[in-house]
């Protein structure tokens, strides 16, 4: 595994770490870390973008001289995003079960991967909450196969006219229906600019495009990288400020893109960290601790609650247990069910 992408190995873990803030309430004494932390799913933004890039760089060379049949990477993909989810997925249907309100439908929309297509936050949000982000993602690994054999410029169309797209829808909600609630318990906008598919694919697409620049020698100079910080923190800090319909996507897609391509130079110190053992480490075991994160802070909420922390104890504790238990779950079980499942590929592929 190359210097690159160990890099952007350890960048996963910084990227579900602000998922992770934007979850923990903070108290009103911490008003300008509550407005910049609050921001904190611009990790999704990030991660969405990352994907586009390490998918092309994994695989659109095979797709495109034929290396990998559609079945074989469909199979590859799956075995990469569902031992995790339907272990996750699990404990909650099993409480569904022992209430005795188990929604079969929002059950079944959950397995299958389809359950950011619908606009009800009590269907994108059902079971274990992030997960509705995996909805997103197997969207994009089925799209890609097709894009992978588009040329550059095919695919710079294709992304400025879904931008147009989405831009014009962005401002045709915030003049008519702004933050209304039609179903569920979050706002349209919220759904459409934030959790549709659709929409999120093109920080996807943009991910596709970064790898191209890549792949040709655009680099930016080291510099860049304390700067995309300084961005994204700007970003989030006067995030409160702009429409909703804007805010949850587009708004980032610069900072995020900067963020990421800044960190695909040859040197800087902050790439020398990521790629350390422990950062690698907690990169790889990042995809266990984003679908873990929010319930086990639910459950540490209550077991904590008698010893009346402060806002940063209670975040220091549930990070380093999250961050133990998460890299335990890769390594003695997400990591070994996608091996076992690849290897049984290689039999029925």
């Amino acid at each position: 595994m190359n210097n690159r992408i160990e890099q952007l190995t350890g960048l996963r873990f910084f990227a579900a770490l602000l998922v992770f803030v934007s979850h923990i309430k903070w108290s009103g004494s911490l008003d300008i870390y509550q407005k910049i932390f609050k921001e904190g799913y611009v990790g999704v933004s990030f991660f969405f973008i990352l994907s586009g890039f390490v998918l092309s760089l994994s695989y659109k060379e095979k797709i495109a001289t034929g290396l990998i049949s559609l079945k074989r990477y469909v199979f590859l993909r799956f075995a990469r995003l569902t031992p995790l989810h339907f272990a996750t997925c699990l404990p909650f249907v099993l409480i569904a079960i022992y209430k005795g309100d188990l929604n079969v439908v929002k059950l079944l929309l959950n397995i299958s991967y389809l359950q950011s297509f619908i606009p009800n936050s009590g269907v994108y949000f059902s079971f274990n909450g992030p997960s509705w982000s995996l909805s997103n993602e197997m969207f994009f690994y089925i799209c890609f196969f097709p894009l992978a054999a588009v040329t550059l410029r095919k695919l710079l169309v294709k992304t400025v006219f879904l931008f147009s797209i989405v831009v014009f829808s962005a401002f045709l909600v915030t003049v008519t229906i702004k933050e209304e609630v039609l179903w569920g318990g979050s706002s349209f906008a919220h759904w459409l600019f934030y959790i549709f598919p659709g929409f999120r694919i093109l920080e996807f697409l943009v991910g596709m495009i970064l790898y191209e620049a890549w792949k040709r020698g655009v680099r930016l100079k080291a510099i860049f990288i304390p700067i995309s910080y300084l961005v994204l923190l700007a970003s989030m800090y006067f995030a409160s400020e702009i429409p909703e319909a804007f805010r949850m996507s587009l708004y980032y897609l610069p900072a995020s893109a900067l963020f990421l391509f800044s960190h695909l130079t040859d040197d800087g110190v902050a790439n020398r960290f990521y790629s350390t053992k422990l950062m690698v480490l907690l990169g790889n075991a990042s995809f266990a601790f984003y679908l873990i994160h929010q319930p086990l802070l639910i459950v540490f909420k209550r077991v904590l609650s008698s010893l009346d922390l402060s806002d940063l104890s209670f975040f220091v504790i549930t990070l380093c247990c999250i961050s133990f238990l998460s890299i335990i779950v890769y390594e003695l079980y997400e990591k070994r069910a996608e091996r076992a499942l690849k290897s049984l590929s290689t039999n029925i592929c």
